[in-house]
């Protein structure tokens, strides 16, 4: 038992190494992408040309483009090596990185008057080696560790979501009942800035104690009874702003509960990001494979939908709901002027990040579901 453990937490360290290094490439080939966009015209890097920007930009974007280069070539040849385990998202991966530092190795081999030609096409060649990987003995082998390394993946992509969604959730129910509700129960009463009433609860006292004043004289009224007289209205209305003022702190001390376990919360979140940095790199591959991998139709309408959603025409709707929710929750007063002028800002700035996120990386990952996108939302 203890060689059989030992042998799988090896297969599952080997397998996250490779999702890793997959991951690592295909970032950096990204950023080579990115950076042929921005400042070459979406032609190769060329490090003699002079741009038009200051010298030190300059300088600083030509090491990120040589440290995203060397972390290609040096993640290439295991990735080759390991290139049955990798399902088809991933092969289309290593596609993008291999044809990414191709462009750089033309570049940097040594210049030719006449090259060669080849004997038959690389596309042919391409097929009889695939052939070729199919009758190897070892194909089948080869399959099957690809299918625990993403069996793997997957397991460690779950575990760590599950434990985002969990942690917080246990450790800020948990911190709130048995541990601040017991101390600000003890320590409120004794601790001003502690048990003060806020002044937007005070004014809903207020309105609800004037209220309670009408409601006595309509049932007077009602009941055919004389109005109540002044020594009477007084002493049911001071029993009724006892009252009214003991919600009000207690529903202050209860905002002041949820910011503190909203806190503890976070401490849990956070630690589980620093803790689970690996498996966190392992989810993010999980869910680009998982988007990356839809259909364009799929991906087209899952885009619609989130952008009509947080910031279509019925989005501020959605987010007065939201803020009003927040603002109880953490005990602050729901102005207004806040909740408009957030509507007017924020969701602009989420739909300009979409659409840069579009035109950048989901243009060049999926042009046909881009195309799809703009027919599904009417060009």
């Amino acid at each position: 038992m203890g060689l059989t453990d030992w042998m799988g937490a090896f297969d599952r360290a080997s397998n996250s190494d490779l999702s890793l290094n997959l991951e690592r490439a295909y970032e950096a080939a990204l950023l080579i992408q990115s950076l042929e966009l921005e400042y070459y015209n979406d032609r190769p890097v060329r490090p003699e040309l002079q741009l038009s920007i200051p010298k030190q930009a300059q300088a600083q974007m030509l090491r990120r483009f040589r440290a995203a280069l060397q972390v290609c070539q040096e993640v290439i040849p295991t990735l080759q090596s390991h290139r049955n385990e990798l399902d088809s998202q991933e092969l289309r991966q290593l596609q993008l990185i291999l044809s990414v530092a191709a462009r750089y190795e033309r570049r940097n081999a040594a210049p030719s008057l006449s090259r060669t030609p080849d004997l038959l096409p690389r596309s042919l060649l391409g097929v009889f080696d695939g052939v070729r990987r199919q009758l190897d003995p070892q194909a089948e082998t080869a399959v099957l560790e690809g299918f625990r390394r993403r069996r793997s993946s997957t397991l460690v992509s779950l575990r760590i979501f599950l434990l985002l969604i969990l942690v917080p959730l246990i450790v800020q129910q948990t911190s709130r009942t048995l541990v601040f509700s017991p101390l600000l129960d003890r320590f409120a009463p004794d601790l001003p800035f502690l048990s003060y009433s806020k002044p937007h609860l005070q004014e809903k006292a207020v309105n609800k104690l004037r209220i309670y004043q009408q409601e006595l004289q309509f049932e007077a009224l009602l009941e055919g009874k004389a109005p109540p007289s002044p020594e009477e209205l007084q002493t049911a209305l001071m029993a009724r702003a006892n009252q009214l003022k003991q919600d009000a702190d207690d529903e202050g001390l209860e905002a002041t509960k949820n910011v503190l376990a909203d806190l503890a919360a976070l401490v849990g979140f956070s630690l589980v990001c620093v803790f689970g940095r690996r498996d966190l790199q392992v989810l993010r591959g999980f869910l680009d494979e998982a988007v990356y991998g839809l259909s364009d139709s799929a991906k087209a309408f899952a885009i619609i939908l989130f952008t009509d959603i947080f910031v279509g025409f019925h989005s501020p709707e959605g987010w007065t709901v939201l803020l009003d929710g927040l603002a109880n929750h953490l005990g602050f007063p729901a102005e207004e002027n806040f909740i408009l002028l957030f509507i007017a800002t924020f969701p602009v700035v989420l739909a300009t990040i979409f659409k840069y996120w579009i035109f950048r990386y989901l243009n060049r990952v999926s042009p046909s579901a881009v195309a799809t996108l703009r027919g599904m939302d009417g060009g």
